[in-house]
């Protein structure tokens, strides 16, 4: 079925800064470079980065002496804290509704300066709930014209927004979540116009290789006053003839208080057997600002990787409303509601989520 599923949404309010990092790089203008070690956006926050958390963000701002730690051990030194736990409430189509406390996980960041605004050592590590275990871990080497580097290791792999929520539509089909690092070589620059990365991994998410096909991923976006616009694409080929391409556009666009991020993906599989599968994703958010601090969303998506079979896609929509009442300390309540085939798992089943996030 043709992907579609994109909905019209009116909002008051803007999501907390752990929430989704594109909304921040639209309203400042800056790319994601600008507010994280990580120059494709997300985990480890930059100097910048941290004081627009500690500063910009809360509702309440602290006298002098009682901010926010900055991260910052000396001046070669970074770290960083996301940790995230509440309640979950999931309403399941035909079965009874399951609560639970829930601790979504807790990642600790390390960046240090090992050659002065030169030579980078990055380390992203969850360490809860389960085993420890490191989501990205790279050297990076940054060139001192238009924002060139290079980067060798274990990183998330450049494409599309890079949304905080592995479950918006953009996400969860493409492939590309907070869960699926993959080890190689990437290239970019970040000029403050222009921003792209290149990107060659074994195309495993992180697992161990077993054959020479690779994954071959870009992104590229153009910066304007009032947002940007760009695209991706990605191929990666899989033992005995299989394939997986993604390819996509995504912008935002700054109005006054508001903000609207989309992403549209298509994707074509081939696992070598079966007849090739052509579907794709899409995700549509608007934010709008009212207070420092306070904020709600409005969101929907539509995920469908097979349109020529009869399964039909999966949508969903959701609001959420976010309270950032001191540096440091974000509340976040979540309405997510699903549609979709009953022969597909958990497709119908809403969920409501109540979370502290701690973060610096």
């Amino acid at each position: 079925m043709r992907v579609g599923a994109f909905m019209l949404a009116f909002v008051i309010l803007a999501p907390t800064a752990a929430r989704a990092e594109p909304l921040w790089a639209a309203r400042t203008g800056l790319g994601c470079a600008s507010c994280h070690m990580n120059r494709t956006g997300g985990g480890g926050r930059t100097a910048y980065g941290a004081g627009y958390g500690a500063q910009t963000l809360p509702w309440k701002k602290l006298a002098p002496g009682h901010g926010l730690f900055d991260g910052a051990i000396g001046d070669r030194v970074r770290v960083g804290l996301d940790a995230r736990g509440g309640y979950l409430a999931t309403f399941r189509d035909a079965e009874p509704y399951i609560g639970e406390a829930v601790f979504s996980g807790a990642d600790l960041y390390l960046g240090v300066d090992l050659l002065k605004d030169r030579l980078l050592f990055y380390l992203d590590e969850h360490v809860a709930p389960g085993g420890a275990t490191a989501r990205e871990a790279f050297a990076l080497y940054a060139f001192d014209r238009a924002g060139f580097y290079v980067k060798v290791g274990k990183f998330f792999v450049p494409f599309g927004l890079r949304l905080q929520d592995d479950e918006a539509a953009s996400r969860r089909w493409t492939g590309f979540t907070f869960d699926s690092a993959d080890i190689g070589v990437e290239a970019g620059m970040d000029d403050g116009r222009w921003t792209t990365a290149f990107s060659i991994t074994n195309g495993t998410s992180g697992g161990a290789e077993a054959d020479n096909g690779k994954e071959y991923s870009w992104t590229g976006a153009r910066l304007f006053t009032l947002g940007r616009f760009g695209l991706s694409a990605s191929t990666n080929d899989f033992p005995a003839g299989a394939h997986r391409s993604v390819a996509g556009a995504y912008g935002t666009f700054l109005a006054g208080p508001i903000v609207v991020l989309t992403e549209a993906d298509v994707i074509h599989e081939d696992d070598g057997t079966n007849p090739e599968r052509r579907g794709g994703a899409g995700h549509l958010e608007v934010d709008g600002l009212i207070h420092a601090g306070l904020t709600l969303r409005l969101f929907g998506g539509a995920g469908d990787l097979n349109r020529d079979d009869s399964t039909g896609r999966l949508t969903q929509w959701g609001v959420g409303a976010d309270w950032t009442p001191l540096p440091g300390l974000q509340v976040r309540a979540l309405y997510r509601a699903r549609t979709g085939p009953s022969s597909v798992p958990a497709a119908r089943d809403d969920q409501a989520l109540l979370e502290v996030h701690a973060y610096f």
